[in-house]
């Protein structure tokens, strides 16, 4: 053995021993003292990719193909290189090249079917990945993997068996069991899919099946009540596994379907009456700290009629017994259960309706409260908990002598929700800057209504699946579209119309190196943005601005998203055109528009409300919806069944809107080819996509709008919150 040969199979022994920077070390030297030597180029190639230096592993990898282009390993180590350089065709290609060289190189056809379903190159990844399981049948990545590309391809049936397998082989394949729920989705089987990634969570958490379990119980519906389901939903809304309003119809059902019930039933009967404490006593009051019920109100409004009563009824009996509580006498679970409830009033904004005999009487205890505090007298913890459950306690007076005594930790924890918080805001509003001025008589009007009610109020984002690449994401949500891939990472973003940031930080959060520009109109909506970003140490740029007026803007972005924006402007083309400007060529859009066949509900009560002459003011929205929570007529029950209905900022955007406009896909259509924009995709909930999908067979990528405006004719629901879609740009 030459002394060459020996300094190559030491380099190979620490290569492998995991000691790379010694390898790297000899492998030079072998290079050194012969550069012509294919194996040592190759080996250091493949070193430099396994360390992220994927540049310099295409050189070097390419210089011993030009020395011997007959090697596949070769050919499969450069393909690794350049597929983690985004270059697809070039690794697709020399991955081809070495299952021509060994027709039995498995890995090199389990990447090549994985890289050809990445491109939507179905039927060619299904066979790849086949031939890849016959040279290696007990792969549980080759079973993964087919399994995958056969769920792409629409045959989900086939799918599942091998996502088994792949379980079977490697218990502890989480890929797999996500990918198992999501065929179980895509076939209805929603129940199914939430108990595969249920199962994943025991064996192992990751972002990743959080992610989904959050996506699977959005809309999810039971008729029972599930233990397991029930501490996992307490789990995921307490740790923010996702947006609480995702978990929020599951939650509900599961505390309707609990031992609650009868209570929650008794106060709905009563209301608008307010049934007795003698009925709704402090036992009973203890239910508020059951802990699915907790979590769900001090994460998000609480989107339930039925519920709604029950905590409005609870509401009254919990200032009852305030009122009649001597000082150092309150019980502990009492506090508890007033301060969740102070939360979850102070989060919808104060939307209960209430008699003025209670509502006088909230005020008399403020009163006292606000005395006790001017004068230094003791104050009872669960008057300072009772009153917030009607007012936000930063507009008591003396309330910052609240900050300055001791208090039992869930009270100072509604402290810091309702009084230091909105300080924090208001600081922040000054140092908000002005991109451009804010004109108009629409803007400055929908500027108003929101600087009064930031919106949405809301308190945890959640986190979405997080992608290197805007491509990436776009190939995961819309298999079969077509677009021209952007090739970027560190997108640059616009959010126009952010309102209180959930918008941008998910959008932030969702791709690696995102630089994100949010704007509004609203001041106190970007202090509420900026706040949360702040707290999530996220660096987000916010800027106060008027869409109309930012074609004056010398920046351009990768990616645009406007969602609930446009329709609320003057003139919703004319802003969509100033955005239009913005997008550099090839760039994105992600729009979400209001249809004007979904909202037939909302054209109704709108009706109503301007001919009966209701304000938008926070009283006139609360008696509104006392009414229309008395009928039980269809348009009432459409308004109803809608989540902004449930927290007064949201129900003023909903149905009180100084502006609203709704559209109409051939309008949109006819908007897009002016536009020259390529429709890239439609987001809709797994059960239209199935529909639409055996309707039209003869559209797989879902992009014919003209078949769109025909399946929501005959489905009205269908967009009944928004039209949210995907466009693209003309490259350059």
């Amino acid at each position: 053995m030459t002394s060459t040969d020996a300094a190559l199979t030491a380099a190979l022994r620490h290569h492998q021993a995991g000691q790379l920077a010694e390898a790297d070390r000899l492998y030079g030297e072998v290079l050194a003292a012969d550069p012509q030597n294919a194996h040592a180029l190759q080996l250091r190639g493949a070193l430099a990719h396994a360390t992220g230096r994927n540049e310099d592993a295409v050189e070097l990898i390419g210089r011993a193909i030009a020395l011997d282009g007959k090697v596949p390993d070769f050919h499969y180590n450069i393909g690794l290189a350049l597929w983690a350089l985004g270059r697809r065709a070039d690794a697709i290609r020399h991955w081809a090249r070495a299952i021509a060289l060994n027709p039995n190189f498995a890995p090199a056809r389990l990447n090549l079917g994985n890289a050809l379903r990445e491109e939507g190159r179905f039927a060619d990844s299904i066979a790849q990945l086949r031939a890849a399981l016959q040279l290696q049948p007990h792969s549980p990545l080759a079973h993964n993997s087919l399994g995958l590309s056969l769920a792409k391809a629409g045959h989900h049936g086939e799918a599942m068996p091998h996502y088994r397998q792949a379980i079977a082989l490697q218990p502890a394949l989480i890929e797999a069991y996500l990918n198992l729920a999501m065929s179980h989705a895509n076939r209805g089987e929603t129940g199914d899919a939430i108990a595969v990634v249920m199962r994943s969570i025991e064996i192992r958490e990751t972002p990743a099946n959080k992610e989904l379990l959050a996506r699977l119980m959005s809309g999810f519906m039971l008729d029972s009540d599930n233990e397991p389901l029930r501490r996992m939903v307490t789990r995921a809304l307490a740790e923010g596994w996702g947006a609480p309003i995702q978990f929020s119809p599951t939650a509900i059902a599961l505390i309707r379907h609990s031992p609650m019930r009868p209570l929650i039933d008794r106060a709905a009967e009563a209301w608008p009456a307010r049934l007795p404490t003698t009925a709704l006593g402090q036992q009973e009051l203890a239910a508020l700290r059951y802990p699915l019920l907790q979590a769900l109100m001090q994460g998000t409004v609480v989107h339930d009629p039925a519920l709604e009563k029950f905590l409005a009824a609870c509401r009254f009996a919990l200032l009852e017994i305030a009122e009649a509580t001597p000082l150092g006498k309150t019980e502990d679970h009492l506090l508890e259960s007033a301060c969740a409830l102070a939360r979850q009033c102070f989060i919808n904004e104060y939307v209960y309706a209430a008699e003025d005999a209670e509502e006088a009487r909230a005020r008399q205890l403020r009163d006292r409260l606000e005395a006790a505090l001017a004068s230094g007298a003791p104050v009872s913890p669960l008057w300072v908990a009772s009153v917030a459950t009607y007012f936000p306690l930063h507009e008591v007076g003396a309330a910052d002598a609240l900050l300055t005594l001791s208090w039992p930790a869930t009270l100072a924890a509604l402290l810091d929700q309702q009084v230091r918080a909105p300080h924090e805001e208001a600081a922040l509003r000054a140092s908000i800057p002005q991109l451009t001025p804010i004109e108009g008589d629409v803007s400055r009007a929908v500027q108003t209504q929101y600087e009064a009610n930031p919106y949405p109020r809301w308190i945890t984002a959640g986190t979405l699946r997080q992608y290197p690449a805007l491509d990436e994401h776009l190939r995961d949500i819309f298999p079969a579209a077509t677009f021209q891939p952007l090739g970027k990472r560190g997108l640059d973003i616009l959010i126009a119309g952010c309102g209180t940031g959930q918008h941008a930080i998910l959008t932030t959060q969702q791709f690696e190196g995102a630089r994100t520009l949010a704007v509004d109109l609203s001041r106190a909506s970007l202090a509420y943005a900026a706040t949360k970003s702040r707290a999530l140490k996220l660096d987000i740029e916010y800027a106060q601005a008027d869409i109309m007026r930012l074609g004056s803007l010398e920046r351009r972005f990768d990616l645009i998203e406007s969602v609930g924006v446009l329709h609320h402007m003057a003139d919703p083309y004319a802003g969509w055109r100033v955005l239009l400007s913005l997008l550099r060529p090839g760039g994105f859009m992600r729009i979400a528009l209001y249809s004007e066949i979904g909202r037939w509900g909302v054209v109704a009560a709108r009706k109503e409300i301007a001919e009966r002459g209701f304000g938008a003011s926070a009283a006139e929205i609360r008696r509104f919806r006392s009414e229309r929570m008395q009928r039980s007529d269809s348009a009432a029950q459409n308004v109803m069944r809608m989540t902004d209905f449930y927290s007064t900022s949201e129900c003023r955007d909903f149905l009180f809107h100084t502006q609203e406009h709704r559209m109409t896909l051939p309008a949109i259509k006819r908007f897009l080819a002016e536009q020259n924009l390529r429709f890239v995709g439609m987001e809709v909930v797994p059960v239209r996509a199935r529909q639409y999908a055996t309707r039209f067979p003869d559209d797989p990528a879902m992009t014919n709008l003209d078949n769109w405006d025909a399946f929501e004719r005959d489905n009205p629901q269908t967009f009944e919150s928004m039209y949210r879609f995907w466009l693209q740009a003309p490259a350059a």
